[in-house]
């Protein structure tokens, strides 16, 4: 039988992986603007996140599935989280691809 107690540990660390994963995507989205090669930060980016997230949950779920399912909502409340805290990015028109619209 699971105990609320060994789920506790896979429900935080599946936050702090999710904290992790969405604040990369977070500081990816700011920096495409000015970046020399905006494809390459999105993909690395992307590698880069995918691969530790991927990598901590297989880490994190050696066992029963109730691990993973604990894990994996810690990830989903902790990108709720922060969508609702960090909000939109302000566009500014003066850069990126719609400049020569303006």
């Amino acid at each position: 039988m699971i105990f609320l107690s060994t789920l506790f540990v896979p429900f935080v660390l599946g936050g702090l992986i999710g904290w992790v994963y969405f604040s990369g995507l977070w500081e990816t989205v700011r920096r495409l603007p000015e970046a020399k090669s905006p494809h390459r930060l999105m993909i690395l980016s992307f590698a880069a996140r995918t691969i530790f997230a991927l990598g901590g949950f297989f880490l994190l779920t050696d066992g029963p599935w109730e691990r993973m399912a604990a894990s994996v909502l810690g990830f989903f409340i902790v990108k709720a989280v922060l969508v609702r805290s960090l909000g939109r990015i302000p566009r500014s028109f003066s850069t990126g691809a719609c400049s020569w619209k303006s």
